[in-house]
């Protein structure tokens, strides 16, 4: 009972609220950025920093930059020399990358209906609309044609028509997509590479392929043949057949022991005595090997780490309910052992898909030879090699932010460190 000395407390109703310094966005900056001293310190240096290099480099970028060198080469970031005369006679070979082009986008529109929205949708109308712009840019007609300004614009149509597919249609499935993607993937190279006497298809040199397409062939094809052979190399290393186990070890330490850069010169030299004199060995192909299998042994590694990561319970207990081992392994410990590494499984092929531009030491011109070949033999833009440089930068960075995203988004999904 409340007494005159001891009055009873107001009620629940009239609480004071909490001190604006401690809700909202005050009470967040309060919280994170000047909880202490220390932190507010290190928040002025940083801020200071921050504001002297968006205030030095924005004027850079902005008012003395000269980003025409970048518009210059325009088509050749893309292809390279693909479409040139010396390398496709006679001819447009222009529309070929174009129409594989299309096959992805249709790729992408299938991906989206099978996931029915969420991030495949997100990622199909994102390059959807990215390379449909791309039609919009300032080009004259002679630098940019029509027709290629079409089928740009065709990928729009292409991404909705790929969705109709897999809604409408019993394509409509994960499976029908791993098919179509690889079905793709070598109508890709066919479309690249040309057949000989088919009208229009005109065989083209790989030493003529170049720029981003030529970085993103050897990253496929590194990233898909590179997961499976780095899966039985870390199962091999982990088998009880010694042979087997010396094989795998050595291939690995092998691999991880010399430098990419390296192995690509020895390809030049020591892969073609393997084969018959006569026998056709273009460096894409020995580029593509190369690449693969070194990402392979570093593949074998996180993976084995995965491995060892588990509990030998389970493989126990599976012994227990009579599981063979190939079913305890595909079925129990290989799952659990790539979900748990699937952020260096990507770090992974982020490193992959930047090596590929090492690839100038066996003589082909990725996007990065294209901008110093381009620079080097242009006197009148040597100065603006940095603006070259810094959107190569920009490009490379786009595809591997977008692996990453890709890669938390499935992490999200599969409860990697939570659970």
């Amino acid at each position: 009972m409340a007494t005159e000395s001891n009055p009873a407390p107001p009620p629940l109703s009239s609480a004071l609220p909490p001190p604006r310094m401690s809700v909202g966005a005050a009470g967040w900056i309060r919280a994170n950025l000047f909880s202490t001293w220390l932190s507010g310190l290190l928040t002025v240096t940083s801020g200071a920093v921050l504001v002297l290099a968006l205030w030095y480099g924005l004027d850079w970028v902005l008012l003395d930059a000269e980003w025409t060198v970048v518009t210059t080469l325009g088509g050749q970031f893309i292809i390279g020399s693909y479409n040139s005369e010396q390398a496709c006679p006679g001819q447009n070979c222009f529309w070929r990358p174009q129409a594989a082009l299309l096959l992805v986008t249709l790729l992408l529109g299938m991906g989206w209906g099978v996931a029915a929205g969420g991030l495949a949708k997100r990622i199909a109308l994102i390059a959807a609309i990215a390379i449909a712009l791309l039609a919009f840019l300032p080009y004259s007609l002679d630098k940019m044609g029509l027709d290629v300004r079409l089928l740009l614009i065709a990928n729009l149509p292409a991404l909705l028509a790929g969705w109709a597919l897999a809604r409408y249609t019993a394509l409509g499935t994960a499976r029908w997509i791993v098919i179509l993607s690889v079905a793709v993937f070598l109508i890709t190279l066919v479309l690249l590479r040309g057949v000989p006497g088919v009208p229009g298809l005109q065989p083209v040199l790989v030493q003529n392929w170049g720029g981003l397409t030529l970085n993103l062939v050897l990253a496929v094809a590194g990233i898909v043949l590179s997961l499976p052979i780095g899966i039985a190399l870390a199962l091999g290393r982990r088998s009880n057949l010694p042979v087997v186990k010396s094989l795998c070890v050595t291939f690995i330490e092998v691999f991880r022991g010399v430098p990419l850069i390296t192995l690509l010169f020895m390809s030049q030299h020591l892969l073609p005595l393997a084969f018959p004199q006569n026998f056709p060995v273009n460096p894409l192909f020995r580029a593509a090997v190369v690449i693969t299998l070194f990402s392979a042994a570093y593949m074998a590694e996180n993976i084995r780490g995965g491995l060892q990561a588990l509990h030998p319970g389970q493989a126990e207990a599976a012994r227990a309910l009579g599981l063979p081992g190939w079913q305890t392994t595909l079925l129990i410990s290989l799952p659990q052992a790539i979900r748990n590494v699937i952020p260096a499984i990507v770090g992974q092929f982020i490193g992959l898909f930047k090596d590929t531009s090492l690839v100038y030491i066996i003589g082909m011109v990725d996007i990065v030879r294209v901008g110093y070949r381009f620079v080097s033999g242009n006197t009148q833009y040597l100065d603006n090699a940095p603006e070259v440089f810094i959107f190569i930068s920009l490009v490379f960075w786009v595809f591997t932010y977008g692996m990453s995203y890709v890669s938390r988004h499935i992490e999200r999904q599969l409860g990697v460190g939570e659970r």
